[in-house]
């Protein structure tokens, strides 16, 4: 009999542990099918082999980062854009020298764009070196990528790249935005093997996924960003002055000029500071004087501009020259009329 009562006492003991099990089976099939529901909805940047020969068909592609797309919202400082901020996949590390085989995808596996920048017939992306990056800690490398002409933009940070070494690079415009990735793949990964590559942020045109941010954001999370996007814009909002950015931006880059983003923002801000100073703070004010203060700062920086300041002071002084000269000759027209008016008077009293 004790030995019953022993069994029958384990009894409320095996029927807790069958539950918990049931419990713990029941939690994990449903945080897999809540991941496999999130799959489609989600901006992954993956790794695997892109050359067309199914290497590594038998392989698990390789997640290194990802974010549910609902979760992005406006970028703060242009509402025109939709970031997605990146979760990094703490089990998986990219090495920089795995960089090119990587590539953002959609819907489990769909790529958008691709970091291969030796595919045959492919529209190609650009690369620039940034430099550093003031929300992190330590020596990063900042580095971002533009795919399908300026729709889609890839923010990375590069870890294990020596400071001095990239501060030189930035200042040694030996490599063009469309040559950055070779750069960082087949010349700094092996001479640092250990570095490694941390995804931040992609980012799209919001007019470009008009439809996947109809679609993809629940009522409610498409309510918060529409309400949040609309405030800001009233509140900082200067779709003038905006345009007229985007227009110099546009047209420096379309003109040549492969800066990478370290150097190419103080230009852009030199150029606007330039036409602040002239009073054109819009398009359609002076479209001549915006293009030929471009012009002139893609031929000699800082001097072109100084130069193209001091030809338009000696032209606005000459104008008002001209201007005066056409007051007094219009004052003396006016007096001679007044000195015959009054000498007809005079005669006709006479």
């Amino acid at each position: 009999m004790p030995e019953e009562a022993s069994i029958s006492d384990l009894l409320p003991l095996v029927a807790v542990a069958l539950n918990d099990k049931a419990a713990a089976d029941a939690y994990e099939e449903l945080t897999v099918a809540r991941e496999e529901r999130d799959i489609p909805r989600k901006v992954e940047v993956i790794r695997c082999l892109n050359n067309g020969e199914d290497e590594d068909e038998d392989d698990e592609a390789v997640v290194f980062a990802s974010a549910l797309f609902e979760d992005g919202e406006y970028d703060p400082g242009n509402t025109n854009l939709w970031d997605v901020s990146l979760e990094q996949n703490s089990n998986s590390t990219c090495l920089l020298a795995d960089l090119r085989d990587c590539h953002i995808c959609v819907g489990g596996g769909f790529p958008v764009a691709t970091l291969d920048d030796e595919l045959p017939n492919d529209a190609g992306f650009q690369g620039f070196v940034d430099g550093e990056d003031f929300e992190s800690t330590g020596d990063a490398c900042a580095v971002s990528f533009c795919f399908s002409p300026y729709s889609i933009w890839l923010n990375i940070l590069i870890h294990g790249w020596p400071r001095e070494e990239w501060e030189a690079f930035i200042q040694s415009h030996l490599y063009g935005p469309d040559d950055i990735c070779h750069y960082l793949v087949d010349i700094v990964a092996a001479q640092h093997p250990e570095a490694t590559v941390e995804f931040e942020k992609v980012t799209f045109v919001a007019k470009h996924i008009h439809g996947a941010l109809k679609r993809l954001l629940p009522p409610t999370r498409k309510e918060e960003v529409r309400a949040d996007r609309d405030r800001r814009i009233a509140e900082n909002h200067n779709p003038e002055f905006d345009a007229l950015y985007h227009f110099v931006g546009r047209t420096m880059r379309e003109g040549g000029n492969r800066a990478n983003r370290a150097l190419f923002l103080p230009q852009l801000h030199s150029i606007l500071g330039f036409l602040g100073a002239m009073g054109v703070n819009r398009l359609g004010v002076n479209d001549e004087l915006i293009t030929a203060a471009i012009e002139a700062h893609e031929r000699l920086g800082e001097e072109g501009l100084q130069e193209l300041y001091n030809q338009n002071q000696i032209g606005q002084y000459q104008d008002e020259e001209e201007e005066s000269e056409e007051e007094e000759g219009d004052a003396g027209e006016e007096s001679g009329e007044e000195e015959d008016g009054d000498a007809e008077e005079e005669s006709e009293e006479g």
